[in-house]
């Protein structure tokens, strides 16, 4: 992060760029909603049809942010893991749109639906086991005992499972192609090690995010205040209308928000990412080559 700070601060921003999109446009819909809400209430005490298809479009709206912010990921995190593993190659931020980022995002895909596959599985099999041993009539401290027994192992099969498959992604971009062979063999032996990693990266995340909620909340509660001062009030019908007017009137609020937004937003990403990729890079400088998968990228 400190060699390339306005890169961090790029990949911030367009990873919280569909999030603040969303919720500028939301503003107009939770007006709506609101007024609408209060008028049924009011009258009827029945949800209209023209509330359900606000809320429907907003949650359609939601879903679609929910979806390009995702392929944004995909572009980004791919750009962090180019800028570990081919850093001669010249681009803006290491920013691109192309097969990299394709694989990548298959890769991806991938992982996500095979671990979500696995919990199913696990969780079946905790199931089965639970009603077997309920069927057997066996005794309350044995039967905890099995579950936890069962559970820790559980817990380490998917720790031992995340640490061979993250490096699949970075040796997609450090091999151009799809690295789930090469990704598993060069975590070979070091899964506990890398799993190690995610859990120092997690903790680091942990204390991180216990004082961004306690800023963003001082934050927020100054803005209320200072919102209230304004005129705004929040228990009128219609409060997002105002807050959306104030907020275009202070404008500049917007633009601090957006850019530590975009600082914390970059500097959690490169630190999920980062390590990995140089990990990768380092296991495939060190380890032997192999003759069938392609040669890394210089």
């Amino acid at each position: 992060m400190g060699r390339r700070p306005l890169a961090v601060f790029a990949w911030g921003l367009l990873i919280v760029a569909p999030m603040i999109a969303m919720f500028v446009a939301m503003l107009p819909a939770l007006a709506s909603i609101s007024a609408l809400s209060m008028e049924a209430g009011a009258e009827t005490g029945e949800m209209p049809p023209e509330l359900v298809a606000e809320m429907m479009q907003l949650q359609a709206a939601s879903m679609l942010a929910n979806l390009v912010q995702l392929l944004v990921m995909a572009v980004v995190y791919t750009a962090i893991m180019r800028a570990v593993l081919r850093p001669a190659e010249k681009s803006v931020f290491s920013l691109r749109i192309g097969m990299d980022e394709i694989r990548v995002a298959v890769v991806g895909l991938a992982i996500g639906v095979g671990l979500y596959v696995v919990i199913i599985m696990a969780t079946l099999l905790g199931m089965g086991v639970g009603f077997a041993a309920w069927g057997s009539r066996m005794e309350a401290g044995p039967g905890v005992a099995l579950a936890i027994v069962l559970f820790l192992v559980l817990l380490i099969a998917l720790g031992w499972a995340l640490g061979r498959v993250s490096l699949m992604a970075p040796a997609t971009v450090l091999y151009r192609d799809f690295g789930f062979a090469q990704g598993w063999r060069l975590a070979a032996g070091k899964g506990w090690a890398l799993f190690g990693l995610m859990v120092v990266i997690l903790l680091l995340f942990l204390v991180f995010e216990i004082v961004i909620i306690m800023v963003t909340a001082a934050l927020g509660a100054s803005l209320v205040v200072v919102a209230s001062n304004a005129g705004i009030d929040w228990s009128a019908a219609d409060p997002f209308a105002e807050a959306s007017a104030w907020l275009g009137a202070n404008w500049y609020w917007g633009v601090v928000f957006v850019a530590l937004a975009g600082l914390v937003a970059g500097a959690i990403a490169t630190l999920s990412v980062a390590p990995f990729a140089s990990a990768c890079r380092q296991l495939a400088d060190s380890g032997p080559r192999d003759e069938a998968s392609p040669a890394p990228a210089a």
